[in-house]
């Protein structure tokens, strides 16, 4: 079943037939079956840039999970050191780091590694007055 062009409000005629150019059929010559076609693309382009936001933040992340894995460190005590030392690097930038500077990479791992180390010896410390 057909949504009814109306629905969306009205749109420019030149605009619908810029935007439906490519498409098959008569969805590129008929201004009622254009609307239609032209706003599901429109919503459809507007969810795949969502999702390809996840994805590209999933792939960043496996990649720091292996850098860190090389230094012999897991990604979520990665994380959370980097969090307890208060650096504040996101993601994107701890991946660029991990494929272009590994040097860089390696000392941003040890002062996580160290941060939790601290943490550990500090919960221990309080432990121990029980």
């Amino acid at each position: 079943m057909l949504l009814s062009a109306v629905r969306f409000g009205r749109i420019p005629r030149e605009i619908v037939f810029a935007v439906a150019k490519g498409m098959y059929g008569r969805s590129k010559r008929c201004f009622k079956l254009a609307a239609v076609r032209v706003m599901k693309e429109l919503n459809h382009m507007y969810w795949l840039r969502k999702k390809r936001r996840k994805q590209m933040r999933i792939l960043w992340i496996t990649r720091i999970n292996a850098a860190s894995r090389e230094h012999g460190f897991l990604y979520s005590r990665l994380i959370s050191g980097l969090t307890r030392a208060n650096m504040a690097v996101d993601r994107k930038s701890l991946c660029i780091l991990a494929e272009t500077e590994p040097a860089s990479f390696k000392c941003v791992v040890d002062e996580a590694k160290r941060m939790m180390k601290r943490e550990t010896l500090e919960s221990a410390r309080n432990l121990s007055r029980f």
